[in-house]
């Protein structure tokens, strides 16, 4: 047992230290695509501003482009509220169904324990495992 022990951990090692490598590389190498698109956008800026101040003045050039560039972000921050509030939207409706599905289970359970104990109690359990089940394919959705 002790050399297939000693295979499987040089193995495992080997996996995560070529994962943790190429991990390494694919950081180091989006900092620098992502350092060419920062230079790439404040070049396309002075270019705005370059053609708007030979349409207008600088001062009235450089406000536009502030303007511009505060309404993109403000954009930019409705969306992602937006989208928050959809996603709090979601939640709250799967856990009211989840609410409901576990008092529909107990009512039909204290229901069916009154005419039939045995009964219930198969029935309860089979419910119980149903809802657990349904619970985890919708959390599975949601990521």
């Amino acid at each position: 047992m002790g050399p297939l022990a000693a295979m499987l951990s040089a193995f495992i090692l080997t996996d995560i230290g070529a994962t943790i490598a190429r991990l390494k590389r694919n950081g180091g190498l989006w900092l620098l695509a992502s350092l060419f698109f920062l230079t790439a956008y404040i070049f396309a800026l002075v270019a705005g501003a370059i053609y708007l101040s030979a349409i207008s003045t600088p001062l009235t050039a450089t406000i536009i482009l502030a303007v511009i560039s505060l309404v993109i972000g403000l954009v930019i921050i409705g969306t992602m509220y937006t989208l928050n509030a959809r996603d709090q939207r979601i939640a709250a409706d799967k856990r009211r169904r989840s609410q409901a599905q576990s008092g529909l289970a107990v009512a039909t359970a204290l229901t069916l324990f009154r005419k039939q104990p045995l009964l219930a109690a198969g029935l309860a359990v089979g419910l119980g495992a149903a809802l657990g089940l349904m619970r985890k394919s919708g959390d599975r959705d949601r990521s």
